[in-house]
C-alpha cells in the first residue's frame, strides 16, 4: 500500500518520533557478532497489530569496521546490512523493518559499537 496522507487506508502510519532503545544509557554495547532486542509494537504510537516499522537505527562508537543488520528476529540473521561503519562513527540509517509475532526487531552488530533505535511511522 501507497501513504495515503489522511488516508484511513495509509500503507505507512507515521508517529512521532520516538527512542524505543539506546545502549549508551546502561553503557554496556552490543558485543561483535551480538543481536539486540526491540520491542517495538505496542511502544512509542505504534500499535500490538503492526506488521513492521520505519525505524532510525544509529550506531555509535563502533570498536571495528563492520554493520548493522536489522531483522524481524528469526532464527536466520540475513545476509544484508542495513548501516554500514568504520571505527569510531556515528551513522545513522533509515531502515524499514518486518517485526516478529511478537512485534520485535532484532539488530545485529558485525563488530562492538552502541546502537541506536527510534521509530518514525508504522506499516498496519
Amino acid at each position: 500500500n501507497a501513504y495515503v496522507p489522511g488516508g484511513s487506508q495509509a500503507g505507512v502510519v507515521t508517529v512521532d518520533p520516538v527512542r524505543l532503545a539506546d545502549t549508551r544509557e546502561a553503557g554496556v554495547a552490543v558485543r561483535a557478532g551480538g543481536v539486540l532486542r526491540v520491542r517495538v509494537a505496542g511502544r512509542g504510537g505504534v500499535p500490538g497489530s503492526a506488521v513492521a516499522a520505519v525505524l532510525n537505527v544509529t550506531v555509535a562508537g563502533p570498536a571495528d569496521a563492520g554493520h548493522l543488520t536489522v531483522f524481524a528476529c528469526t532464527s536466520k540473521v540475513p545476509n544484508a546490512s542495513n548501516v554500514n561503519y568504520v571505527a569510531g562513527q556515528t551513522v545513522p540509517n533509515a531502515v524499514v523493518a518486518k517485526l516478529s509475532a511478537e512485534g520485535d526487531v532484532c539488530i545485529r552488530s558485525h563488530a562492538s559499537a552502541h546502537v541506536i533505535v527510534d521509530v518514525n511511522a508504522y506499516i498496519p
